[in-house]
């Protein structure tokens, strides 16, 4: 009489061994994925062009960006589309009744300079992946052959939607004042850029940076609609007051030239300086 044996584990051969080559390969192929996922939808590295954020920033410098406008406060340094969203359609007109005053029009808000870059820091929008997303909010709202924006800058946020801001406050840098403090101000130390730019410290908060003061004397905040008799005036941030640490260099396109910046022109936020380009020696001699 025969009797069928079951198998012994001993009986099937064993699996093959992974060796260190064929792990590494996989850590490496697994964290490609992760960075490319990573770069795609929360940060990448991106290249500054200009020096509108000097001394802080500088052409050819690279920073860490992070996408979105989550946990923004004074202080932080963020990328922004200067040309405002285009506005809601205007109602059909209204019929005056007799003995009515017409309504006067809100003043219109005064647009950012697109084709003036001078030596603004301007971050390329291919960069940070948005020719891919602007097609697609293109093809969901029916409309096609519009183009992406040609560039986005960088300025520091000063104030934010709900701040109280002071413009013509002589005891600030700017003359301004946030929420009732004077943005407070102080001469740097050394002598500044080379050229002989004046720097100067300003502080927001806990926040303490450098900027290369203006050499065209009393900033104009035209953008605002602010008259240019001094003040000071008051009035309530409808979005974020965003100013270049470069002066003059910064002034075309941030808030003293095209007023507050809604949340919808920020892309996002600058969180680290990474590294720049060499120093040319040439630069260096002259």
């Amino acid at each position: 009489m025969f009797f069928r044996r079951e198998p012994e584990p001993d009986d099937y051969p064993a699996p093959p061994d992974r060796t260190w080559p064929t792990r590494l390969a996989w850590c490496v192929l697994v964290g490609g994925a992760a960075l490319l996922v990573l770069r795609c939808s929360f940060a990448t590295v991106v290249e500054i062009h200009g020096d509108g954020m000097a001394p802080n920033l500088h052409s050819g410098d690279h920073v860490l960006f992070v996408r979105g406008t989550w946990g923004l406060d004074r202080g932080d340094l963020v990328v922004y589309d200067p040309t405002p969203p285009p506005p809601p359609p205007e109602p059909a007109p209204v019929q005056e009744q007799p003995g009515e005053k017409p309504v006067p029009e809100a003043r219109p808000r005064v647009p950012g300079t697109r084709d003036r870059l001078r030596n603004t820091a301007v971050v390329d929008p291919k960069e940070l992946g948005l020719d891919d997303e602007w097609e697609k909010v293109q093809r969901r709202s029916g409309v096609a052959g519009k183009p992406p924006p040609r560039s986005l800058r960088v300025a520091r946020i000063l104030a934010v939607p709900g701040d109280s801001v002071t413009f013509g406050d002589a005891r600030g840098a700017l003359g301004l004042a946030i929420n009732g403090e004077p943005l407070a101000h102080k001469p740097g130390d050394g002598p500044g850029e080379p050229g002989g730019r004046p720097t100067s410290f300003e502080i927001i908060g806990d926040r303490r940076y450098q900027v290369l003061a203006s050499t065209a004397g009393p900033d104009a905040w035209h953008g605002m609609g602010v008259p240019a008799d001094g003040g000071p005036y008051e009035m309530p941030a409808d979005g974020y007051l965003l100013v270049a640490d470069n002066r003059d260099e910064g002034a075309c396109c941030d808030s003293r030239a095209i007023g507050w910046v809604e949340s919808d022109q920020i892309r996002g936020e600058i969180v680290l300086r990474l590294g720049g380009a060499p120093e040319d020696p040439a630069k260096d001699k002259r």
